[in-house]
């Protein structure tokens, strides 16, 4: 049997949101299995949620910048050791230098393994000024060459989010870009559509909500009627375009998107998005 600590049941409960001792009999039960035990906490609906994040452990910021034009825009991940320096101005002033280059890169994606000397360069000059270790995590751009692409920066720098809409350039779409952007950042949405979802994690949510409905006393005839319907709900949770909009609970994304390229005479397509979040 495996020793379950206090650190362990700590992070249960904040993956999940379940009770201390709900966390620990999971645990327990799971033999220190942590993704079995997250499992049986939502199989007994004591979790939370299933999308709940852990804090952020690293201190730094996300930054963004973008082309002038709306048709590309580049987020990074720099990291550094305190928050006191993640708020100083050499810090913020190389975070946007980096986003700045990282528009512009080869590259669509980018890590400090594969960052350029001329880059690694401005890093090593603001760790000799600031007498702190800073890394560049990671970097990402988006480029549309029938469309829009918009970026949005949450709580600081916290959070950071880049989305592509094809199909126009017009203002109209720029903005719905940036509630997109906001939406992702708000909602944390895993997948673009539920055609995205993988079929082993449609399964693996289907056993669970049998299992859930097993433990409520539903007749076995019905599981699996009623793990469809929760299937919905995760659908909605878990996919942009399922997701209630942000600003208008009672439309869903896919409906604002089509209202809007209706309205402009376009036929308008989300086609991705990324969301990067200190920390992880």
């Amino acid at each position: 049997m495996a020793e379950i600590t206090a650190q362990q049941v700590m992070e249960l409960r904040q993956k999940t949101g379940a009770k201390m001792m709900d966390a620990k009999h999971a645990l327990v039960e799971a033999d220190g299995d942590f993704t079995k035990a997250v499992e049986l906490l939502r199989e007994r609906g004591q979790a939370e949620s299933s999308k709940r994040q852990a804090r952020a452990t690293a201190e730094g910021a996300i930054f963004a910048a973008q082309r002038g034009d709306h048709t590309a825009a580049a987020l990074v991940d720099v990291n550094c050791e305190t928050d006191f320096v993640a708020q100083n101005d050499l810090f913020r002033a190389l975070g946007a230098t980096l986003a700045e280059w990282m528009v512009g890169a080869d590259a669509d994606t980018t890590t400090g393994e594969t960052l350029p000397d001329t880059e690694v360069a401005k890093i090593t000059e603001t760790i000799a000024k600031t007498g702190e270790n800073i890394q560049f995590k990671r970097g990402v751009r988006f480029a549309s060459a029938n469309g829009v692409v918009e970026s949005y920066i949450h709580l600081g720098g916290k959070i950071g989010v880049l989305v592509e809409v094809d199909g126009s350039e017009l203002e109209d779409v720029r903005a719905l870009g940036k509630d997109l952007a906001m939406q992702v950042a708000a909602a944390s949405p895993d997948f673009l559509t539920r055609e995205d979802v993988p079929a082993a994690t449609i399964e693996k949510e289907m056993e669970i909500y049998r299992q859930l409905a097993r433990n409520e006393g539903k007749p076995e005839q019905f599981l699996d009627r009623i793990a469809t319907g929760r299937l919905e709900k995760f659908y909605k949770d878990n996919c942009l375009l399922e997701q209630p909009f942000v600003k208008d609970p009672d439309k869903s994304v896919k409906d604002l998107v089509a209202g809007i390229g209706k309205a402009i005479g376009a036929t308008l397509t989300v086609k991705r998005f990324v969301r990067f979040q200190l920390g992880q």
